[in-house]
């Protein structure tokens, strides 16, 4: 129906004689304003059409209806709703067909009941024979002919909208390509009988947990939960008083018969000659035997110095090793070094004695040789000797003069998944009665298999996974379809086989191509609609109405649940972490500010791709795991293969070479990521130089992120301070914390999840940065959440066009026609 427009002013009608009105009385002066009003709202509510009225209706009816598709449970609002119907016992069951016989034998037995009544109905509709319906019906083709110019079949369409203009275009006859079925031989319907097979996987430990321990006295061993991780990496921690120190991988495939480091846990320099010593996480014997893996343990320094002396003497040092070697017995003939030992007295001086070098084995010899001694055991004669050879490192042990050293031996069985597997056959193919519209034409064929297919990461094998059978209806698409579209004057064009008799390689089903010839019609085309409403044979509606925020809520849900996947620390089992940053605020320059310029360093800007959301790239350092795990999601999983560096972070995928000089920091099956730190400084200290000389490198990351809105402030405290007989009196440095995250998103659910859950932040000068265990985030309320300012970043706010436009047009005089150049 067209909008109407309003009648004409009556406003005529409600004014009273000038004499009549010059001289009432104030209370008739009242009566005449208000029936005044009142009429003109009558007629105001009188002019809106039935499209306003309709919108208007809707619009009260709205919160009544939102709540009620809200309202947590369907049966306040269903009459009879129930959440166990019996056909829910349906769901998934295989053999529906065989079910369905079974239920119309049983339903023979209780001819009046009403759900057997409705069963015995469909049944028989089903195989009622049904006049053809083919493609070129004369519905069909009214149909094919509206969808082609509906102003030709439909009327215009202005008559549709209030103010439109239709202008109708004529288009002369031409050629249209068709495509239609032949079936020679077999039915023109067919049934399956499919196989699904299910992979169920349990685990013999739980994933994420540090399953088995070992202790030496305050210092723990631990090894994670990971099911099918490769026995080359396997996961371990070291803990003091239950507190990680370290995490590390070991290769339990190569033994080692002599302690190896495995992860450094500190470094200081030594006395003697400067050089570092490194205190670090030694293993040694570790083995695997099937799914049995052992390894032990130690925690030490590289070396120790003893120093001995002192006073007008001096100090004397020596370096002590944590571990000596076990060697392997020389071979008959010959001597260990250590076992060779030759005494000198020279006097009053007295006796030296010295021994050869243990680590290797000594031949006597006919004649003087450098080497000299005699072998203490007896056991071979002579006093020179030769080098017959390097005695091999067979073992380990201790040494007692370095002193304790926290041991740990381990053994614990590797986990595991085990899967079993569950066939469930689908047979979509009915019990067919005789004298029915359907008839079985051909034996059920294998269709699918013999083949492997990967279920859920499962490589299952099967002779079969498809049968099918062929049937011949009537009343359904005809065995040759071709033959309408011969009959109205269409062309042969081509012709494909699309199905193949999987035993006699005859062709059973082919796909014809024709031209057919159109018929010359008009198109109408519409322009000056109103753009708020959309009407449709005779019904308007206002497409006006504002966004609905659910969009917006559903998002920020699949963003949660995106980053909680791919940002999980494994180690800790915590996601939405983040860590501590600080700024200072001194007398003269507050370096705790935001820089707008962090608000461009999302994923999707500094690598080209990924989600605009995050900010990887503004993490420090310690928190490497944010970029490599964001960059392997976004580049492994599609297929990418390449390099590419930006800001210093550069990415190496499938193998690819890393650029010279580039240091990597990860390196994963198909993903290594690589950082040159003095890029990224300079990027950053770009920014710093620019703004201020007094703030360092790490406060000018912190205002990135800032203009990111991506930290939540701890506490201020004062860290310098001005001092009169040690009291301070002024203080000229304040110092505030935060906890910066890698998106707006985990900087909302830590400030609204911890208030729920009763988690703190820690103090001003010991902030509590962590994350949320998998058990926690699991028990937060997402609904309770206010998610307005996530909201606001998942669509960006439009450009103003007018502005654009104003602005483009004033700039014509100045600018070079042609040269695509503007002062």
């Amino acid at each position: 129906m067209p909008l109407s427009n309003p009648p004409g002013p009556a406003s005529h009608r409600l004014a009273p004689p000038p004499s009549t009105a010059r001289h009432a009385s104030p209370w008739r002066r009242l009566v005449a304003c208000i029936t005044a009003a009142c009429f003109l709202t009558t007629q105001i509510a009188a002019v809106a059409g039935p499209h306003e009225e309709g919108v208007a209706a809707g619009q009260a009816a709205n919160p009544v209806a939102r709540g009620n598709v809200t309202t947590p449970g369907a049966t306040a609002v269903v009459p009879g709703y129930t959440t166990t119907p019996p056909e829910r016992s349906y769901y998934r069951q295989p053999n529906l067909s065989s079910q369905g016989s079974a239920r119309l034998s049983a339903c023979a037995l209780t001819p009046t009941d009403p759900l057997c009544q409705a069963q015995r109905g469909a049944f028989s509709s089903a195989n009622t024979p049904r006049p053809t319906i083919g493609a070129d019906d004369p519905a069909v083709a009214a149909a094919r002919a509206i969808g082609r110019t509906p102003s030709a079949e439909l009327g215009s369409l202005a008559a549709y909208y209030s103010g439109c203009t239709t202008t109708v275009t004529p288009v002369p006859a031409g050629m249209q390509p068709r495509s239609c079925l032949r079936y020679v031989g077999v039915g023109n319907f067919s049934c399956s009988r499919s196989l699904t097979v299910s992979t169920t996987r349990t685990t013999s430990c739980t994933p994420g947990d540090w399953f088995a321990h070992a202790a030496s006295g305050r210092t723990g061993l631990d090894v994670q939960c990971l099911p099918d991780r490769a026995v080359t990496a396997q996961h371990f921690r070291v803990t003091q008083d239950g507190n990680p120190l370290r995490f590390f991988d070991v290769d339990m495939t190569t033994p080692v018969v002599f302690p190896q480091i495995v992860s450094v846990l500190d470094t200081t320099y030594s006395m003697i000659d400067g050089q570092p010593i490194r205190t670090a996480v030694w293993v040694a014997d570790k083995s695997c035997s099937g799914s049995t893996c052992s390894l032990t343990a130690m925690l030490a320094p590289e070396r120790a110095e003893v120093c001995t002396g002192g006073g007008d003497s001096g100090y004397s040092c020596t370096s002590v090793e944590p571990f000596l070697k076990v060697y392997a017995a020389c071979r008959a003939g010959t001597q260990s070094g250590d076992n060779i030992q030759d005494t000198v007295c020279q006097g009053d001086s007295g006796c030296t004695t010295t021994a050869l070098d243990g680590t290797k084995c000594y031949a006597p010899a006919p004649g003087w040789t450098p080497y000299a001694g005699v072998d203490i055991t007896g056991a071979i004669g002579g006093y020179y000797w030769n080098i017959d050879a390097d005695r091999a490192v067979i073992g380990w042990a201790p040494n007692p003069a370095f002193g304790p050293i926290p041991t740990m031996r381990l053994s614990y069985t590797r986990p595991a998944t085990t899967v079993t597997e569950t066939d469930r056959w689908d047979d979509q193919c009915p019990t067919l009665d005789a004298g029915g519209r359907c008839t079985t034409t051909t034996p059920a064929v294998c269709t699918d298999g013999p083949a492997t297919k990967v279920v859920d990461g499962v490589a299952v094998t099967r002779d079969c996974w498809e049968y099918r059978s062929a049937m011949s209806c009537n009343g359904g698409a005809s065995a040759d379809q071709c033959a309408p579209l011969v009959a109205a004057g269409c062309t042969p064009q081509s012709s494909t086989c699309r199905q193949t008799n999987a035993v006699t390689g005859v062709c059973e089903v082919y796909e014809d191509g024709y031209s057919c010839p159109l018929p010359a019609e008009t198109v109408t085309t519409t322009s000056n609609c109103p753009t708020n409403v959309f009407c449709l044979s005779g019904n308007c509606f206002d497409i006006g109405a504002p966004n609905d925020p659910d969009f917006a809520r559903s998002m920020s849900m699949l963003e949660a649940g995106r980053e909680a996947g791919i940002y999980l620390d494994a180690d800790r089992m915590q996601v939405f972490k983040g860590e501590e940053n600080r700024c200072r605020d001194r007398l003269l320059k507050n370096c705790c500010y935001a820089d707008g310029a962090g608000a461009g360093m999302t994923n999707q800007s500094i690598f080209g791709g990924g989600s605009r959301l995050v900010f990887d790239v503004l993490m420090n350092s310690q928190n490497q795991q944010f970029i490599y795990q964001g960059i392997s999601a976004l580049l492994v999983g599609g297929g990418f293969s390449g390099t590419f560096t930006t800001y210093g972070v550069t990415v190496a995928v499938n193998g690819a070479a890393l650029p010279a000089g580039s240091v990597a920091v990860y390196a994963g099956d198909s993903l290594v990521v690589a950082f040159d730190p003095w890029t990224l400084a300079i990027a950053v200290i770009i920014y710093i130089v620019l703004s201020m000389m007094s703030c360092n490198e790490d406060e000018g990351k912190l205002a990135m992120k800032e203009g990111a809105r991506l930290c939540h402030t701890i506490g201020t405290w004062c860290s310098s301070c001005f001092r009169v007989l040690g009291v301070c009196v002024s203080c000229v440095e304040h110092t505030t914390s935060k906890c910066c995250f890698n998106s707006m998103l985990a900087r909302i659910v830590n400030e609204q999840g911890r208030a729920q859950i009763g988690k703190g932040w820690g103090g001003a000068q010991n902030a509590d940065c962590s994350g949320f265990t998998v058990a926690q985030l699991q028990t937060l309320n997402f609904a309770a959440m206010d998610l307005s300012e996530f909201y606001a970043s998942l669509v960006p706010t439009l450009p103003n066009v007018n502005a654009l436009q104003a602005g483009s047009a004033s700039r014509v005089p100045t600018c070079y026609y042609g040269q695509g150049k503007c002062q």
